[in-house]
């Protein structure tokens, strides 16, 4: 088991379900456009179960939702749960800061990566702090739907789009 790191999609996704759970004290996620059915497995038994492992997002995520907040958000929450959240999120929450060891790491994240199909794609700096974050966490997991994060060399991650 592992902390698992959510990229943008993935948090938007787990904090709509958060939202709208009639019981938030005992929480259920379920698949859906970015939490596969592995990943909500993974993410209810630290929910439920594990006092050693958390889920975790960069802040970066958290700009990124409210700066595309109609596309991302989609009306599925709205603004004042997401600032009571990051004022007081769940035992089992932690959003990373962008701090100094962040940016040590973010300088180990490639720029480009090679591609099963042998092309080479860069990676975009907004993504490089979510792998960075990744890899700031002992044995983390970035969740993850982007195709070109996973082919990163030593980062440990999973696919969330099914």
């Amino acid at each position: 088991m592992a902390d698992l790191v959510l990229d943008t999609g993935a948090l938007a996704d787990l904090l709509a379900q958060y939202f709208n759970l009639e019981d938030r004290s005992n929480p259920k996620f379920l698949p859906s456009t970015f939490l596969t059915v592995e990943v909500t497995r993974l993410i209810n038994h630290i929910v439920r179960i594990s006092n050693s492992y958390i889920i975790v997002s960069s802040v970066m995520a958290v700009v990124e939702i409210v700066r595309k907040w109609d596309e991302i958000v989609a009306g599925r929450f709205y603004a004042y749960q997401l600032a009571a959240f990051l004022e007081s999120p769940p035992e089992w929450f932690s959003f990373d800061p962008m701090d100094e060891d962040v940016i040590l790491l973010f300088g180990q994240v490639p720029s480009v990566v090679l591609m099963p199909d042998n092309s080479v794609r860069s990676i975009e700096w907004t993504d490089a702090v979510h792998a960075a974050t990744a890899l700031g966490r002992d044995k983390g997991i970035l969740v993850t739907a982007d195709r070109i994060l996973i082919q990163i060399p030593h980062l440990q991650s999973l696919l969330s789009r099914r």
